[in-house]
């Protein structure tokens, strides 16, 4: 069985690891400066935000990505992941789209079911 992360840009992969070591304060080396989150209905602007998010998250639901597909589209990449954790209803599936910047930094993830 192939393994689809193998496929993932370095920082998607980084964002992923950390994720799941729970590592928020990684965030800067893989997120821009001034990246987008949008997560749950609430938008995350800077790594600042974006780390405290990560953060917050990982207190409250101990989510563990595994990543199940990923797509190459026109400045975006897909990827379909299985998210379990303490939170109603894991493992759920959940959609990532993200967007990098010319340097390979995350600029935009969105997360939706």
């Amino acid at each position: 069985m192939s393994n689809p992360a193998v496929s993932l840009a370095p920082a998607i992969a980084a964002y992923i690891a950390a994720a799941n070591a729970r590592d928020s304060s990684a965030v800067a080396s893989f997120f821009a400066e001034n990246a987008n989150v949008f997560d749950e209905g609430a938008h995350q602007v800077g790594t600042q935000a974006i780390a405290q998010w990560m953060e917050d998250t990982a207190r409250r639901y101990q989510p563990r990505v595994q990543v199940l597909d990923v797509q190459q589209r026109t400045g975006k990449v897909l990827v379909s992941n299985l998210i379990s954790g303490t939170f109603p209803g894991s493992p759920l599936e959940l959609r990532y789209v993200f967007r990098l910047n010319e340097q390979g930094k995350i600029a935009r993830l969105d997360i939706s079911l």
